[in-house]
């Protein structure tokens, strides 16, 4: 379970690193186009501000898109994350409610046996007992009838 759960993060993690990756390679791309526009800013002058110009709007339009895209798969990452740690918790606590269920029919069962064994020996004690009660009411009241009517 925490192998899966762990491949899928890391799944997630190697996309967002990808994106991020690809980020940064347009943002070095640009940065070198800015510097190939530098250059000719001050060989062409007003011409080359333009292309400058040109080009920044380009790097903000496509840093905006690529920024717009991270921050889209940013969001999609903690949605899956979200969902991901729902997941993680229900398989917890179904564990835990199946670990309990499983203790207390281990109880159950447990106490059913050793209420089997008690009942058994209860039983012969109480027959026992019953018994001699039984027996030392009927010599008392034999005793007490032979004393009492010979007193008489």
């Amino acid at each position: 379970m925490g192998a899966t759960d762990d491949a899928i993060r890391e799944e997630l993690i190697g996309a967002v690193l990808g994106e991020l990756s690809l980020l940064r390679r347009d943002v070095k791309q640009l940065s070198q186009q800015l510097e190939a526009s530098g250059k000719q800013f001050r060989d062409d002058g007003e011409l080359t501000l333009l292309r400058f110009t040109a080009g920044y709007e380009q790097f903000l339009e496509k840093f905006s898109e690529t920024t717009a895209d991270v921050l889209a798969k940013a969001t999609s990452f903690d949605e899956a994350r979200d969902q991901l740690l729902g997941e993680i918790s229900l398989r917890h606590y179904d564990e835990a409610n199946g670990r309990s269920r499983e203790l207390l029919r281990d109880v159950l069962r447990e106490e059913r046996q050793r209420a089997a064994g008690i009942g058994r020996t209860e039983l012969a004690v109480w027959s026992v007992c019953t018994a001699i009660g039984a027996a030392l009411l009927s010599g008392a009241i034999a005793a007490l009838h032979l004393f009492g009517t010979s007193g008489a």
